[in-house]
């Protein structure tokens, strides 16, 4: 706890949450997604990050995407409940999301999308232990360290934008903490919340239009996103088989090249139902902590229709 202190403490306002499997949580960074879809969604998403050390970093997330075909629109909502430290920060946020659709051409369809919202942020000081706190205890005397806790709820906003050419190939782009509010009381211009870019592109080869028993799928994708002077890059592909199975692997790194982990997926896919899982292998060498800075996530999305095209609708998150 004394290390997540020192990290936690340095600065409360930590970096956004991110999740490993991010084709189908694309929606949680980027608004635009609501606008594909052409059937209703429900996908919900659980993160445990370091599992092995005693402050966990656990994050919660839940989405409801409802097209409105007709206008050539979508709306949706989104939840995210993010713990880090086991507690010693708490951001809840819950997000309205709207996204237009257009067609460019027969192949290219594009879409734009806007998210609004609400975040309540807690700072728990009380569950920080600190070296003097153990020093003092020991009856040496040492400068005692102190931080005050605090509540913060303030609005949020983000834009997005996502391309597709008919499946084969699509990518976007989006910002978030657009109007950079203030996530702490201090008034310090630094204290702001820094604006977070991401952008993504994804392709699919091999397969017919849809995905049968005996077809073999590569779906290669990568993320990046940069939020202040932390850049993340993820890489790699996933594989669809038997018309219901979905293995993949992931490497995750910043631009100075520097391996942070690797990520390795499997997910099942039956009628309106998928779920797929993670695991993080971290590949930094941090001694005696590189065996528990791993992280498991599981996502489960169901689809209200489409129930036959399976894994292929798992593009923003699971459209196009």
């Amino acid at each position: 706890m004394i290390l997540i202190g020192c990290i936690l403490s340095r600065a409360s306002r930590a970096q956004d949450f991110h999740f490993s499997q991010f084709i189908p949580n694309m929606v949680y960074v980027n608004p635009a997604c609501v606008a594909m879809p052409t059937a209703g969604e429900v996908e919900l998403t659980y993160r445990n990050q370091w599992p092995g050390i005693p402050a966990t970093f656990v994050t919660y997330g839940a989405s409801f995407i409802l097209p409105m075909n007709a206008l050539n629109s979508g709306i949706g909502v989104s939840l995210i409940n993010d713990m880090q430290g086991s507690g010693v920060i708490n951001l809840t946020t819950a997000s309205f999301l709207y996204g237009y659709r257009f067609k460019v051409n027969a192949m290219w369809q594009v879409g734009a999308g806007i998210g609004a919202t609400y975040a309540f942020k807690k700072f728990n000081a009380d569950e920080l232990v600190f070296r003097s706190d153990i020093l003092n205890d020991l009856g040496y005397g040492y400068t005692t360290t102190v931080f005050d806790s605090y509540t913060r709820s303030y609005p949020d906003f983000s834009v997005g934008l996502v391309a597709s050419n008919n499946g084969i190939l699509s990518f976007g782009f989006s910002a978030s903490h657009v109007t950079r509010p203030r996530d702490s009381f201090s008034e310090r211009q630094e204290s702001r919340l820094p604006l977070k870019y991401t952008a993504f592109v994804r392709g699919r080869i091999g397969g017919g239009s849809r995905s049968s028993a005996g077809s073999l799928v590569f779906e290669p994708a990568a993320f990046f996103s940069q939020q202040k002077q932390n850049h993340e890059l993820i890489w790699g592909s996933q594989v669809l088989f038997a018309g219901n199975f979905m293995v993949g692997g992931w490497i995750r790194q910043n631009l100075g090249l520097s391996f942070e982990s690797l990520i390795l997926a499997a997910g099942i896919s039956w009628g309106h139902y998928n779920i797929s899982y993670s695991y993080d292998v971290n590949l930094k060498k941090l001694r005696f902590m590189s065996t528990k800075m791993a992280a498991h996530e599981v996502t489960f999305l169901y689809r209200f229709e489409y129930n036959d095209r399976k894994f292929r609708k798992t593009e923003c998150p699971a459209y196009l």
